[in-house]
């Protein structure tokens, strides 16, 4: 691994301990994960430079962070991945921060809070955790692929989600995270393939 890669490697398992430790007691699962630092990464300039995304079969999908939590290399014994249970075909698993990588966020944090250019980074993760953690997998989804239709365009999921847009919109409603306004947008959705 050349210097270059490495540093990079390293930038990657730090952006990530960032997102994981701003709830540090939430066992947060592969699919949140990942589609939440997709949507960092569509407003955030660092993370496009730092990670890829591609079209996958559970929509906006990359391989970096999947071998981040996996097999860190910088970052050891700062999260946990616990696979997921048999029957479970959307959560990928879930990242638990443990106390040595909780240490590690504060430290970190600490340090960021000190450079002005990242605190639109750090109010960005805050803002996508609050908004997008307390959604279910499929919900999550039913946003994902409405607002980015080219990363649906392999899912093996997209149809089922589609097909229950309406039950999911209901919820999504009743529960005041989109207005009534979306939630008859995302009823008359058409998405094709």
């Amino acid at each position: 691994m050349s210097d270059d890669s490495g540093a990079e490697r390293e930038a990657q398992e730090w952006l990530i301990l960032l997102v994981l430790g701003l709830f540090p007691d939430t066992k947060m699962s592969m699919l949140h994960l990942e589609k939440e630092v997709f949507i960092l990464w569509n407003f955030h300039p660092m993370i496009k430079d730092l990670i890829s995304f591609v079209a996958h079969y559970r929509g906006p999908y990359s391989s970096e962070i999947r071998d981040i939590i996996i097999e860190p290399m910088y970052l050891i014994d700062s999260w946990e991945y616990i696979p997921p249970k048999s029957g479970d075909s959307l959560s990928g698993g879930f990242v638990i921060l443990t106390s040595e990588g909780h240490k590690k966020y504060i430290k970190y944090y600490q340090a960021l809070l000190e450079d002005e250019d990242l605190h639109s980074l750090l109010a960005g993760i805050k803002i996508v955790r609050t908004v997008y953690d307390d959604l279910s997998d499929e919900e999550l989804l039913l946003l994902v692929y409405d607002a980015y239709p080219d990363f649906r365009a392999k899912s093996e999921v997209a149809d089922a989600i589609y097909k229950k847009r309406f039950e999911l919109t209901s919820k999504l409603l009743k529960r005041g995270i989109i207005s009534e306004k979306k939630a008859e947008y995302l009823k008359n959705a058409v998405w094709h393939p």
